[in-house]
């Protein structure tokens, strides 16, 4: 979807920006998938003495990527993007573990995803974008990111938009949620909560959550015992 927005590939210039979104929001998917994972990972061994790898952390971590990058995908240098990434990873986990503690439910933690790196995508524009990517893509006017001696225009113009978004989103959208509220239509009830759904919905489990049966079971420990390796005594003593 990135490289896509330019809309065209034929005219001069429009390849080397498609390209270049192209490998920046490649490169940010990867790191922010890799960050957000061992980062998860080195937190839990800290806390439980254990190593586990989460895949959630994992794919959430690479869509944190690819929102992280979007806004700077055809103005930041590819060695920009891997940061970006690493960071957007940080920020997934950050946001997650604050929706945790402030009790809001978020099954799919979009709110980490989209909300807290779409604020930090914007912001990364105003830090690593470059001059000469940007005259490509956009035009010379001048402003470009911090990090390569930038004004600090374009990163306070970054800040402004992700206000004005907050608001107008904040306008639009408490008035309807209140109504909802007010018809009872807002959230289902805590007895549809525990069951979930898709039975109550949509007509079915969506998983099948009633484990494996005891032969299935019985299978398995049959077929790991047979994988075991026995040292012979002689050769042990």
């Amino acid at each position: 979807f990135n490289p896509g927005s330019t809309l065209g590939i034929s005219p001069a210039g429009y390849s080397d920006v498609c390209a270049l979104a192209a490998v920046t929001t490649t490169i940010a998917a990867a790191s922010g998938s890799v960050s957000a994972m061992f980062t998860d990972m080195f937190m839990h061994r800290r806390q439980t003495g254990e190593t586990a790898y989460d895949i959630t952390m994992c794919m959430n971590g690479a869509l944190s990527g690819l929102v992280g990058i979007t806004a700077g995908c055809s103005v930041v240098a590819p060695w920009g993007a891997f940061v970006i990434g690493i960071i957007a990873g940080w920020a997934y986990i950050f946001w997650s573990n604050l929706l945790v503690k402030l009790k809001i439910d978020d099954a799919v933690d979009a709110i980490p995803v989209h909300f807290g790196n779409g604020i930090w995508g914007c912001i990364a524009v105003g830090l690593f974008a470059e001059p000469s990517r940007v005259e490509t893509a956009y035009s010379a006017h001048g402003h470009y990111g911090v990090l390569y001696g930038g004004d600090g225009k374009l990163l306070l113009a970054q800040i402004c938009g992700v206000l004005w978004i907050i608001g107008w989103v904040s306008a639009i959208m408490t008035p309807y949620f209140l109504l909802l509220n007010m018809l009872g239509l807002f959230r289902v009830d805590t007895l549809e909560e525990e069951v979930g759904l898709d039975i109550s919905h949509h007509k079915g489990a969506a998983y099948d959550l009633s484990g494996p049966t005891d032969d299935a079971k019985a299978a398995f420990e049959l077929s790991t015992s047979q994988r075991k390796v026995e040292v012979p005594e002689a050769a042990t003593a």
